[in-house]
């Protein structure tokens, strides 16, 4: 990644399909390194609540495409890596005119993803 900024809650992030009223749809992640706490076992990364004026089926596939972020992060760096290197263009591949709108697409995500964000 190269440049200095704010990075994302490491770890596995899950998707929790609570028994709750108020969050029935959620995204945890165990911190590696952290102190525990007596019966707090992860940290929310997000709450997809009930009180949302959105179905519930909606909920639960925002949960899930949250907690699939990181590793779809992960994706777009090794494919803008793949597609630079020289590994993607030997044998006299070359990037052409029609690949140029999807690099540009990948580095608008990622530059979206991983600018520092101020409140």
């Amino acid at each position: 990644m190269g440049r200095s900024m704010i990075a994302h809650t490491p770890g596995t992030w899950r998707f929790q399909d609570n028994d709750w009223k108020t969050n029935p749809y959620s995204v945890t992640v165990r911190v590696p390194g952290t102190v525990r706490v007596p019966g707090v076992h992860s940290v929310a990364v997000a709450n997809c609540p009930s009180r949302a004026k959105i179905p519930q089926a909606q909920a639960r596939a925002n949960a899930l495409l949250i907690a699939s972020a990181p590793d779809m992060l992960k994706l777009l760096w090794a494919i803008k890596s793949h597609l630079y290197s020289g590994a993607s263009l030997h044998a006299g591949a070359q990037l052409f005119d029609d690949d140029m709108p999807i690099l540009s697409a990948i580095d608008h995500v990622l530059d979206q993803a991983t600018k520092e964000r101020t409140a």
